[in-house]
């Protein structure tokens, strides 16, 4: 079950970047720039919250918070390509 399981995860990990690489390919040199600079941002922000929550409860809520921002940041750059569609 173990493989299968594997496997399965495999599976939607592969759709998942694919489905991600679309998304890509739809992006101006600029957006991409910018989400880059929101991942290596927040990728600074959760070393710095993992140095000084360290063992604290309260590390994971925190880990959680940064990426959901981190994703509503790169939700906001990829939506400008699908409404520059729209108006195309």
């Amino acid at each position: 079950m173990s493989d299968q399981l594997k496997s399965t995860l495999d599976v939607a990990m592969g759709r998942m970047k694919q489905m991600l690489g679309e998304e890509e390919k739809n992006l101006s040199d600029d957006q991409k720039r910018r989400i880059a600079e929101v991942r290596q941002e927040y990728e600074a922000k959760v070393a710095e919250k993992k140095i000084l929550l360290a063992g604290a409860e309260e590390l994971s809520m925190e880990l959680q918070e940064l990426n959901r921002k981190k994703e509503e940041k790169i939700k906001a750059i990829h939506q400008e390509v699908k409404e520059g569609e729209i108006k195309r």
